[in-house]
Parts: C-alpha cells; sequence; structure tokens
C-alpha cells in the first residue's frame, strides 16, 4: 500500500506541474503578441524636420544670381525657391532641389528681373523626407553689360556712347593705352548714370583703348563690353 500510495503521489504532482507550465506558456505567448501591438503602434513616427536655413544672401551677377546660406543641422539637401512677386510661395514647385550645399547659382535670372528667393533644409532616410519651413527672403537683380560701344575722336577729346543693359544703375569707363581683355586696372570714370561719356583728359595724337561697365544697384559691376579705340587729333592749322 505505501508503495502504491507513494506512486499516485507522484503523479499527482507530474500532472499538476504540467497544467501550470502550459497555463504559463500561454501567458507568455499572450503578452508576446501584446508586446507586438505596442511596438507596432509606436512606429512609424517619421523624421525631424531640421531647422530652417539661415543668413540667406542673394547677389546679382550678370545674367545670374548667386544664393549662400548657413548650413542647417541635420539637413542632407536643399530646395530654392523663388517669386517675381514681394513674396516666396513655398507650397509651390521649388526652382531646385536636392542642393547638397549652402550655395546655389540662378543662372536662369533673366537681367533686369527682380527676383525674390527663399531656401528650406530637407532630411532624408530610406525614402522619407522631411522639409523645414522657409528661410528669410533674399532679393537679386541681375544685370548684364553694356552693348554698342562707340567713340567718336575730336580735339582732345574721345566722346564715347552705348546701350545700356537691364538691371544697370550707373556705368564705369576704362582706358588704356593697350588692348586689354576686360576691365583693367582702375576705372577712367565712374557713376555715370547716363549712356555715354565725353573723356576729355585724351591727348592728341595717342591711340586709347576703352571698355564700359555695368553696376546695379547694389554695385556690383558687370563683365566689360566690347573693346574699342579711338585716337584724338588736334584741327589743322588755318591756311595762310
Amino acid at each position: 500500500m505505501s508503495l502504491l500510495l507513494t506512486t499516485a503521489l507522484l503523479g499527482l504532482a507530474l500532472a499538476v506541474a504540467g497544467c501550470s507550465a502550459t497555463g504559463t506558456n500561454e501567458e507568455n505567448a499572450g503578452g508576446d503578441d501584446g508586446g507586438g501591438g505596442d511596438d507596432g503602434g509606436g512606429g512609424g513616427t517619421g523624421l525631424s524636420a531640421p531647422a530652417a536655413p539661415s543668413g540667406l544672401e542673394a547677389t546679382p551677377q550678370e545674367g545670374a544670381a548667386q544664393l549662400s546660406w548657413e548650413a542647417s543641422e541635420g539637413a542632407d539637401t536643399y530646395r530654392v525657391y523663388r517669386s517675381t512677386s514681394s513674396e516666396v510661395d513655398t507650397s509651390s514647385s521649388p526652382l531646385d532641389t536636392g542642393i547638397d550645399q549652402s550655395s546655389y547659382t540662378d543662372g536662369t535670372a533673366e537681367s533686369g528681373t527682380e527676383y525674390v528667393y527663399a531656401v528650406s533644409a530637407v532630411a532624408s532616410d530610406g525614402g522619407e523626407s522631411a522639409e523645414s519651413g522657409a528661410s528669410g527672403e533674399a532679393e537679386a537683380i541681375p544685370f548684364a553689360a553694356p552693348s554698342g560701344l562707340a567713340g567718336t575722336s575730336r580735339d582732345s577729346e574721345v566722346a564715347l556712347s552705348w546701350e545700356g543693359a537691364a538691371g544697370a544703375d550707373t556705368h564705369n569707363v576704362y582706358r588704356d593705352t593697350s588692348s586689354t581683355s576686360g576691365a583693367e586696372g582702375e576705372p577712367l570714370a565712374t557713376g555715370i548714370a547716363e549712356t555715354s561719356y565725353a573723356d576729355t583728359t585724351a591727348q592728341n595724337g595717342t591711340k586709347y583703348y576703352y571698355r564700359v561697365t555695368s553696376v546695379n544697384p547694389n554695385g556690383a559691376e558687370s563683365d566689360a563690353s566690347s573693346e574699342i579705340a579711338k585716337t584724338p587729333f588736334s584741327d589743322p592749322p588755318d591756311r595762310p
């Protein structure tokens, strides 16, 4: 009897242990499922947008505008927006995207047209992207070199005239006694608002080479116009 009782008690203990283990496994399985659901709900939060770029500057050039700004922390690329009105609408299509440096040259700008620019920063990862707000705005008016430079030689004088370029505010005149490839050295005259100039310091018998540049309202200077050569002369003496 003692042996039979011992065997029965051992069997009962094993059965209870088995039920307890099964219940534990089911509870653990249920806990894992619940944990997976919580993890799924917490995913897909997206990227954080970087700070908007600061310090945007627009420098007009001949037929272009050069932009520069301070890099934004967390930015991978930048987008440039452009407008011809007083404000830039960054909800519209950007002028250019995927810019991986903190500068940009707008080579599509037309001389004489006033442009307003803004820049945004973009963070990207695995096809997902987040765009910052817009930077402050900056304006630029591209310009071109004068054209049609012509001159008339006179007694101790050379009279110059040219066609002004769109976006120009004033002009500079350059003079040399040898042919040059551009506007070299100090200009002969600056701040000329008209499209003509009389060089009254020219000496008779000396051949001079002239070029003219445009200067926009911000003080930026264009490339030089084509070159012309003129030699002032004195009137022949009266015959007796």
